[in-house]
């Protein structure tokens, strides 16, 4: 198993939903035998969004590291900017929607493990890369 891993190292998806963003699988029972979370980074090109979504089983935290945008908890909604971090609570609505110039950067993690295989839904993510650690 390995333990460090960059974007590049990562599988990768792309949504095939008409809101451009690239999913970057990372961190995950596939690639390290992690049991109690998951963890990759997204780019979220200008303009575009990740739909207002649930999960019922997991926690999740967003990282925005680079970018802007209005993110949706609830029915709250906030315009946040770089270096800020989202907890989203299981079941709770939220969504992402890029307000910048410039693809938005972030990183997500999920507690426990398991949502990360919705990427791998061929219906709404393509592949785009395969990881090295894969191949």
């Amino acid at each position: 198993m390995r333990w460090i891993f960059t974007k590049r190292d990562s599988e990768q998806r792309e949504a095939k939903d008409g809101w451009p963003r690239t999913v970057f699988l990372m961190i995950e029972p596939r690639t390290t035998g992690s049991e109690h979370l998951a963890m990759g980074a997204e780019e979220v090109h200008p303009g575009s969004q990740i739909p207002a979504h649930v999960h019922p089983d997991a926690e999740e935290i967003l990282f925005v590291y680079e970018g802007r945008g209005r993110v949706r908890i609830g029915a709250e909604e906030v315009e946040i900017g770089p270096e800020t971090a989202v907890f989203v609570p299981k079941g709770v609505p939220h969504g992402f929607v890029n307000t910048g110039g410039e693809a938005a950067q972030l990183t997500w993690t999920f507690g426990p493990p398991g949502e990360q295989e919705k990427f791998r839904n061929e219906d709404v993510w393509k592949h785009a890369a395969r990881s090295k650690t894969e191949e």
